[in-house]
C-alpha cells in the first residue's frame, strides 16, 4: 500500500476512534515535565494506536500502552501530580470505548469504566471517553454515550457517575471538556448533530458551566465553528481550541484562545488550509503549546501530523516528534 492510501486508512481509524478532531483537557499550574501522545500505526510496529511520552524536545521518547488486537488507546489526560495517565481505549471497528489509566511508565494498568456483561454492548452498558483530572486529582469529567452523549463527573476510579446537571438537549452533544484551574468550572465543545433538534444544525461551539451543573453558558459564536477537546490555561485566563471553518479531517484548522467571558478571541496559528491541525494542550507553566500538525512533520506532503511545540503567543514553532506514524492528541504533564 501507497504510502498516501496508508496515511488514509489511518485517518479514519482515527476518526473511527476518537470522534471530532480532539485537543487535550485540563492543565494544572506546575513546572514542564513529559508530553503524553497517541501514536497511529503506519510501521514500525505500532499497532492501531497506542500512548506515548516523551519530553518537550523529543528526546526520551517511550511507548506507555499497548492495546489488545482490534482496540485502540487515546486521548491521554496527566493526573495533576504527574504520577498517572488517563486514557480511553476504544474498539477500532467504531465500537465503545472504556476509560483506563497508567502509571506513567505504563505500569498498573486499570480499567476504570465498568465492564460490559456478557452478550451486551453499549449503549446497553458504559461507553466512556475524553477523560480529564480535575486540578486536585480527586475527580474526573468525561462524556458517558447514552441515546446522546451526556457529560459525566466521578472520583478518580470513576466511582460514583453522574451527569452534570442543567445540560439540556439544546446544548447539543458534547465531546470534549476540561477543567478551570480552581476546579469550579467546566469548558465543554458541543456540535448539534444527535437529533435533538438543537440549532444551528451542524453547528459547534464551546459552553462553559460551573461544575455543580449552574449557569451554563455559550461561549463562542456559531459562525466561529468553534470544537476539538478545549484546554484551559493554568492561569485561568484563556481557553485553548480549534475553529473547524467548516472542514473536518484537521484540515483548514488554526488554534484559538478567547477569555472564559467569552472576550478577547486570539488566533494563535495560521496553517495552511492544506495542512492539518488536530489538537494540542498548554504546559503547565503556561508559558507554551503542544499540539499536533502536518505543518513541519517529516513527510507533510503525505499529510500524517507530528507533535509541535510553540510559545503561548503563537510564535517560535519547532518538531517534538519526527515519526513515520501518525502522532497526535498531546497532553503536557507536569514535572515531578
Amino acid at each position: 500500500m501507497s504510502s498516501r492510501r496508508t496515511a488514509l486508512a489511518i485517518a479514519m481509524l482515527v476518526v473511527a476512534i476518537t470522534g471530532p478532531a480532539a485537543l487535550a483537557g485540563a492543565t494544572a499550574p506546575a513546572k514542564n515535565g513529559r508530553i503524553a501522545f497517541t501514536r497511529f500505526g503506519l510501521g514500525n510496529g505500532v499497532r492501531a494506536s497506542e500512548i506515548f511520552v516523551a519530553n518537550a524536545d523529543g528526546t526520551g521518547e517511550q511507548r506507555i500502552t499497548q492495546a489488545p488486537s482490534g482496540y485502540g488507546d487515546d486521548l491521554p489526560d496527566w493526573s495533576p501530580d504527574g504520577s498517572r495517565i488517563v486514557f480511553q481505549r476504544c474498539a477500532a471497528s467504531g465500537g465503545g470505548c472504556l476509560v483506563w489509566s497508567a502509571n506513567r511508565d505504563g505500569a498498573a494498568l486499570k480499567r476504570l469504566s465498568p465492564g460490559c456483561p456478557t452478550g451486551q454492548a453499549p449503549p446497553a452498558c458504559a461507553d466512556d471517553r475524553s477523560p480529564v483530572y480535575s486540578p486536585d486529582g480527586r475527580h474526573i469529567a468525561f462524556i458517558r454515550m447514552r441515546a446522546r452523549p451526556v457529560l459525566m463527573l466521578a472520583d478518580a476510579t470513576l466511582g460514583r457517575a453522574r451527569p452534570v446537571a442543567g445540560l439540556a438537549s439544546s446544548r447539543g452533544s458534547p465531546y470534549g471538556v476540561a477543567w478551570s484551574p480552581n476546579g469550579r468550572q467546566l469548558v465543554f465543545a458541543s456540535v448539534n448533530d444527535d437529533g435533538s433538534g438543537a440549532k444551528p444544525i451542524g453547528g459547534r461551539a464551546l459552553y462553559v458551566v460551573a461544575a455543580n451543573g449552574s449557569r451554563v453558558r455559550r461561549l463562542t459564536p456559531w459562525a466561529l465553528q468553534a470544537g476539538g477537546r478545549p484546554d484551559w490555561s493554568p492561569d485561568g485566563r484563556r481557553i485553548l481550541f480549534h475553529s473547524y471553518s467548516n472542514r473536518l479531517g484537521g484540515f483548514g484548522v488554526n488554534l484559538f484562545t478567547v477569555r472564559p467571558d467569552g472576550a478577547g478571541l486570539r488566533e494563535l496559528t495560521h496553517i495552511q488550509a492544506s495542512d492539518r491541525v488536530l489538537g494540542g494542550s498548554y504546559s503547565p507553566d503556561g508559558t507554551s503549546i503542544v499540539f499536533s500538525t502536518t505543518a513541519l512533520a517529516t513527510d507533510p506532503a503525505v499529510t500524517v501530523p507530528d507533535i509541535v511545540v510553540m510559545r503561548a503567543d503563537g510564535t517560535d514553532v519547532r518538531p517534538v516528534t519526527r515519526s513515520a506514524n501518525w502522532d497526535t492528541s498531546p497532553d503536557w504533564g507536569p514535572r515531578r
